[in-house]
């Protein structure tokens, strides 16, 4: 695939749905003294917090605004922790639980509750702006947390009572990290994998691996579960870190068997500010896009939550400022906006084909003769029609209950018809 043509940009952006930070102001104003919040992390994301409603619909919005060089708008790729501790089950003082208890979403514990938030989800997949993928069950090393609960750390238990699961323990490790129990660590993706396909109506396709700590067992677990996509791997915390970014910047798309890893990440992180020149803001996450195509890759921008969901509103209205000025600049170099999936299947097959919410499909045909384009839509679909396309010829149909078209290279939006 001719990368550097198609000016591919994936939006990877993790920590949604994660119940984390903190709630609300008064837990911020109880925590803000431990030692987690007074550290240099702590200190961008001590007021980070569960979108909202609203996060979701400004974001959606901001997406929509903007076309492509293909003409569709870009797509929001929302790695997402698909539960929470459930803190009602978790009684001090001695914890006693023999797993930790959760809360899945759209649940959440009582003091995270986001009215309206499913809903503002749901309309946003269904507009096409928003593809969720797999961050993982909890983002918290159990075993970890639950010890320094059990043995009365004093700033776990501060955490806990503000039904927050941020603490010094928890921030020396994370939920894959090898120092989490093995058979936790797999049951706990497992779990994570069926929930994300109980919550989404499908499996996920791509995994971003909690504070990029784990090791090959997750990535052999992950590959039995079929998610052998894997982001963040230029990122993954080993010796000689910036070495071995390096090296995989220059590699870019890498594969293993079965295992498909995306290029490193170009961090687009505003936190709080809307200045173009901002140090990790659009001007330079900009011209590291344009390197990527330089050097023949998809450029994967990534982007944390807390950049667009705060307890202070103006944060994240700067961060949606300046994530608004990035898409303005893509959107004058004619870029494609795909998700990991697309990708891959770009790469694979030269062509993709991805769900508009329930209504339709965006296929994509890049290659250089008419490939061989055969999927299943979702149940209950009767016939299928081109509703938008940017191919010169196309013949779609449904045959044996899938769709097969026969596509000349372009883009198309395919509606489904339903009896």
């Amino acid at each position: 695939m001719d990368w550097a043509r198609l000016r591919a940009v994936v939006i990877e952006s993790d920590d949604w749905g994660l119940c984390a930070w903190v709630p609300d102001e008064n837990a911020y104003r109880a925590l803000a003294d431990s030692p987690a919040w007074r550290s240099p992390v702590g200190r961008i994301y001590g007021r980070s917090t569960l979108e909202s409603a609203n996060d979701i619909a400004r974001l959606a919005e901001i997406l929509l605004g903007f076309r492509g060089g293909d003409g569709f708008p870009p797509v929001w790729q929302a790695n997402t922790i698909m539960a929470a501790p459930d803190y009602d089950r978790l009684a001090p003082p001695l914890f006693e639980v023999e797993e930790l208890p959760l809360v899945t979403l759209p649940d959440t514990p009582s003091r995270w509750s986001r009215p309206g938030l499913w809903e503002a989800v749901q309309e946003a997949r269904n507009s096409g702006a928003w593809w969720p993928e797999l961050h993982g069950l909890h983002h918290v090393p159990a075993t970890a947390w639950l010890t320094a609960l059990r043995r009365g750390v004093a700033d776990a238990r501060r955490a806990h009572e503000q039904q927050c699961l941020v603490c010094a323990g928890v921030e020396a490790s994370a939920e894959y990290d090898r120092s989490e129990p093995e058979p936790q660590r797999t049951r706990s993706l497992g779990l994570a994998v069926d929930r994300f396909q109980a919550l989404f109506g499908r499996r996920p396709e791509s995994l971003c691996p909690p504070d990029y700590r784990w090791d090959e067992t997750l990535e052999r677990d992950a590959e039995r579960l079929g998610v052998t996509t894997i982001q963040g791997k230029g990122e993954q915390a080993v010796s000689f870190p910036r070495l071995r970014r390096l090296v995989r910047q220059i590699g870019g798309i890498e594969r293993s068997g079965k295992r498909f890893y995306m290029p490193p990440r170009i961090a687009f992180e505003p936190r709080g500010s809307a200045s173009a020149s901002a140090r990790l803001g659009p001007e330079r996450a900009h011209r590291n896009v344009r390197g990527a195509w330089g050097r023949g890759q998809p450029a994967v921008v990534s982007t944390h939550r807390v950049n667009f969901a705060h307890l202070d509103e103006g944060w994240s209205e700067k961060g949606r400022a300046a994530l608004g000025d990035l898409l303005q600049r893509l959107a004058a170099d004619s870029a494609i906006f795909l998700t990991d999936a697309e990708v891959r299947s770009l790469e694979e097959r030269g062509w993709s084909a991805r769900p508009i919410g329930d209504r339709g499909a965006l296929v994509r045909c890049y290659a250089t003769s008419r490939p061989a384009v055969r999927f299943s839509p979702p149940a209950g679909v009767a016939s299928v029609n081109v509703l938008e396309g940017r191919g010169p010829g196309a013949s779609v149909r449904l045959e044996d209950g899938d769709v097969v078209a026969e596509l000349d290279r372009g883009e198309y939006l395919l509606e489904w018809g339903r009896a």
